[in-house]
């Protein structure tokens, strides 16, 4: 009897389930098992799509060929820079490691070509000198200055951190083309296995890099280093080295 109520309730069981049904069209729109057809693939990656890609608005567009405009124009930069430099510290031809600080005063066009890249041409003027360095034995040994005249491009690469597109932040790169000379009248410039002099002075390319950020359209911050033409000098044989420079400006734009 019990083998029999056994296989009554197992042939129940088999009836009440189908088991060649393995998904329901009514769960969903496309039922678990089926397979989508063409035109509902191309809609969920066209849905995909529009919800990944930001398209710019009318607003936006026009305000970003504004920003162009309004970017570009003549610039006048004023700086504070630092000169790392070696030079022989006495005759017994012992160099000395120092800073020659300063400022200069640059100018020129800046124009961008499109919403992220610039161009900006430059005409500048550096001093700095030996006596504003805070190592007091350079101050002791060295009253040397620096003058350097200095001419380059800068390619400009800056992104919008605003809805107004009136800010940026980004960086530069560039090359040019200086001359520097150096002089000191006080303490005479010692050349090994030479005679002292009074001035030296080189001429080389430049390249210079470094960061920057505009601040409605017209005010520009930026710090930067810069190769400088000296790298034809060597403290052996010229008794003065500075290859680079370090320095932080401000520049404004004139115009719209």
């Amino acid at each position: 009897m019990k083998k029999v109520f056994c296989s009554l309730l197992c042939l129940c069981l088999a009836f009440g389930n189908d088991f060649t049904k393995f998904y329901d069209e009514s769960d969903d729109d496309i039922g678990f098992g089926k397979t989508p057809s063409i035109s509902t693939l191309q809609t969920n990656v066209e849905i995909s799509r529009n919800q990944v890609v930001k398209t710019k608005s009318a607003t936006q567009i026009e305000l970003a060929r504004a920003a162009n405009i309004a970017r570009n124009g003549k610039y006048i930069m004023l700086v504070a820079s630092m000169i790392p430099t070696l030079r022989i510290a006495d005759n017994v031809n012992m160099p000395l490691s120092g800073y020659s600080f300063g400022g200069g005063i640059r100018g020129g066009m800046i124009s961008y070509i499109d919403g992220y890249i610039g161009i900006r041409g430059y005409l500048s003027l550096d001093i700095n000198n030996d006596k504003l360095s805070p190592i007091k034995k350079q101050r002791d040994y060295h009253s040397g200055t620096f003058v350097l005249l200095g001419a380059g491009i800068d390619i400009m690469i800056d992104f919008f951190i605003d809805k107004s597109y009136k800010n940026t932040v980004g960086f530069f790169v560039g090359v040019g083309a200086g001359a520097l000379i150096y002089f000191d009248t006080s303490n005479p410039i010692m050349i090994p296995n030479q005679d002292s002099t009074k001035y030296v002075f080189g001429g080389n390319l430049t390249v210079q890099a470094g960061l920057s950020g505009v601040f409605a359209y017209r005010h520009r911050i930026e710090a930067g280093i810069r190769f400088l033409p000296t790298q034809s000098l060597v403290v052996q044989e010229d008794g003065v080295q500075a290859d680079f420079n370090f320095y932080v400006g401000y520049s404004y734009k004139f115009g719209r």
